[in-house]
């Protein structure tokens, strides 16, 4: 039967009734022989019966006791520990304040659009649903508690990429004096999950024509077969391709200026284009016309091609294929190996790729090395073709 303020009242000293009284919803009180009752609210946390201090009685009113259990009832079914709800802590401690704060004066001001959506993606699923963490006071098994529910719902590398970012935020928190610690970031990535593998998929010259012969044989729509073929030919990365704007080609003088707020690296990039890619261009002029905002419209002139179509293109050729599994990506390890067995020096290479110099040549040296990059772009078309005939 639930519990009411004249119940409550009633109960003297000395006290001979149940020592734990239930309410509703997991509240409990529960009374000394001395009469003094303590609000408590009860819950299961990973199978496990738990029991949590709310407040002593009446400082703390039966109506005020109920109104918090709504608010850890709600914290429980979110996956979110309660206990750390109570303990309070000043706002600027509390997880979603500090990634919100990492994301509207870094992240959304200097990174790229695509880290700009993978933080966002991860506030969005992970951060908002927990804003109320405490990031100082939750304790270390409780974040390992946190990430491998991450892990368990997903993958381990995507738990270990989670914590990367968490951490991430906690750090730019503990630097701007926000945080003074937290367990956090004594975490180690393998602890919760796996370290995101790194790539080292190469395409064989067999391999890269077996690929063009696919997409020059394949009926999709022009855009997304020009737009690998450009990828193949560049090795720049998909996003610099895909939302590349006409006016940043000067075909005349076989030149491309990729833009600096468009750059990785934040710096305008300067590559050459082969006699092929110039072609390539050419026949997207003749589809789509001159005046033509994007290198490469998509279903709307006034967008470019969506990473969407051309993952699931790429993909469609993964299918038919029947080869080791490739991405866009691994078109530039190809292109550099591929180069580099040729002879092509590697700061030729780095340029075309868009990295920057190491070293000291990264300080003094800024040549582009065009005419190189030039005849390296032609001579991996020429190496190519011989592979088609």
């Amino acid at each position: 039967m639930a519990l009411t303020d004249s119940k409550l009242r009633s109960i003297k000293a000395p006290y001979t009734g149940k020592p734990e009284v239930f309410d509703r919803d997991g509240l409990t009180i529960r009374v000394s022989k001395n009469a003094v009752i303590v609000f408590y609210f009860r819950f299961q946390w990973f199978g496990k019966p738990q029991r949590m201090k709310i407040g002593r009685y009446p400082e703390v009113k039966l109506a005020e006791a109920r109104e918090q259990v709504i608010k850890l009832r709600r914290a429980v079914f979110d996956g979110d520990d309660p206990r750390h709800i109570l303990k309070g802590g000043a706002e600027h401690e509390l997880l979603g304040n500090i990634a919100q704060e990492f994301l509207t004066l870094r992240v959304d001001k200097e990174l790229s659009k695509k880290s700009q959506a993978l933080y966002h993606s991860t506030f969005n699923k992970y951060v908002v649903p927990n804003a109320s963490i405490n990031v100082e006071r939750y304790s270390y098994t409780q974040w390992i508690a946190f990430f491998d529910r991450i892990n368990k719902d997903s993958s381990p590398e995507n738990a270990g990429n989670i914590l990367s970012r968490f951490k991430t935020f906690v750090r730019w928190a503990k630097s701007r004096g926000r945080i003074k610690q937290s367990h956090l970031l004594d975490i180690p990535t393998l602890a919760v999950g796996n370290h995101q593998r790194k790539r080292e998929r190469t395409l064989e010259w067999f391999e890269v024509a077996k690929l063009w012969r696919e997409i020059e044989m394949s009926r999709a729509a022009l855009s997304c077969r020009v737009c690998t073929q450009l990828l193949i030919l560049t090795g720049a990365r998909n996003s610099e391709i895909r939302e590349a704007h006409l006016s940043e080609f000067d075909l005349g003088r076989s030149l491309w200026i990729l833009p600096a707020d468009r750059s990785k690296t934040k710096k305008a990039i300067r590559r050459a284009l082969s006699d092929k890619v110039v072609e390539l261009i050419k026949s997207l002029d003749l589809a789509y016309g001159h005046e033509r905002e994007f290198l490469i419209p998509g279903q709307s002139a006034k967008k470019p091609l969506t990473s969407h179509a051309q993952n699931r293109f790429v993909q469609r050729l993964n299918d038919r294929m029947k080869l080791d599994h490739f991405v866009p990506h691994d078109f530039r390890r190809t292109i550099v190996t591929r180069l580099s067995e040729n002879g092509v020096m590697p700061h030729v290479t780095e340029k075309m790729l868009g990295h920057e110099l190491g070293g000291i040549m990264a300080i003094y040296n800024k040549h582009d090395w065009l005419d190189e990059q030039l005849a390296g772009y032609n001579l991996y078309w020429e190496l190519l073709e011989k592979q088609l005939r």
